[in-house]
């Protein structure tokens, strides 16, 4: 008798099963037989993962690098808007006069001379500053009186003082529920309200400033 021939296998297709063996053998089976797939994919898959990470790291170190840039760009658009509207709404000075005070004595007596004037970026805050004048001048002197000639000598004081007198202007324009405090005391120099106030007195100016 002839012996009967196995069916020929396409090329590429999956070993059929062994007759009589179970489904999960089977699949190992055929698992078994295409390493070279399985290889492949696992490779594929590693190579997109690198990719996509390499890419991710580009994209925030780029970022981080023009971050800086990007800060410096918009503190000069800033600074050129801020220009641009100061040209457009060029601030307003109002001369207070020249003071002349008697310092509290250290080392001898001393007198202070100074000329203020004020920066304004409200221009309608000129007409109300003279009409309050007289109590502003009483304030400005009496806080100008209560100094020491070692609390204005330096840069600082000049500029404490600066600060002193524009906390007084407001208090007279009622811009500050409290007046600023006036004291000889070393240290007691400071407004007593700190908070910033949105008054439109930008800078109180010294024109001229001497002590002898």
């Amino acid at each position: 008798m002839a012996k009967a021939e196995k069916p020929a296998t396409k090329p590429g297709a999956k070993p059929a099963a062994k007759p009589g063996a179970k489904p999960a053998e089977a699949e190992a089976e055929a698992t078994k037989a295409t390493p070279g797939k399985s290889k492949k994919k696992l490779v594929i898959i590693v190579i997109l993962l690198l990719l996509i990470g390499g890419a991710v790291a580009a994209l925030l170190f780029r970022q981080s690098a023009h971050a800086p840039k990007h800060d410096e760009a918009a503190a000069a658009a800033k600074e050129a808007a801020d220009a641009a509207r100061e040209a457009k709404n060029p601030p307003t000075f109002v001369d207070l006069g020249t003071f002349t005070a008697n310092l509290v004595r250290e080392d001898g007596d001393r007198y202070l001379q100074v000329a203020i004037s004020l920066k304004l970026s409200k221009p309608e805050l000129a007409d109300k500053i003279k009409a309050n004048s007289p109590e502003i001048l009483h304030r400005v002197n009496m806080l100008l009186q209560s100094k020491r000639p070692s609390d204005i000598a330096t840069f600082e004081g000049k500029d404490m003082l600066s600060k002193q007198i524009k906390g007084q202007i407001e208090y007279v324009m009622g811009m500050r529920k409290t007046a600023p405090a006036i004291s000889s005391e070393p240290g007691a120099i400071a407004p007593a309200e700190s908070r910033a106030i949105k008054s439109g007195i930008v800078e109180v100016l010294f024109t001229s400033f001497i002590i002898q």
